[in-house]
């Protein structure tokens, strides 16, 4: 498993990411979220729906989303 922030390959596509997410994997799921957020791959960014997916891959024990979620909690507390 990849750490850290996701780059894409010019192999990664949106729609195969979003599929794998929808499957449970925890690393697209992160990958969907990361899209979502920053726009990338062409995805309308929408922070509610990358936080949902940066929530489910943290519970699938994805670190790296865990790791954007407790950032993601500082920076509401401190703004």
């Amino acid at each position: 498993m990849a750490h850290g922030p996701f780059h894409p390959t010019p192999d990664d596509t949106l729609e195969s990411i979003r599929r794998e997410a929808f499957a449970g994997d925890a690393q697209a799921q992160y990958r969907l979220a990361e899209c979502l957020r920053r726009g990338l791959l062409s995805a309308q960014t929408d922070e509610a729906q990358a936080l949902a997916w940066y929530r489910r891959a943290a519970a699938a024990g994805h670190p790296t989303a865990t790791f954007v979620l407790n950032n993601w909690r500082n920076r509401e507390h401190f703004t």
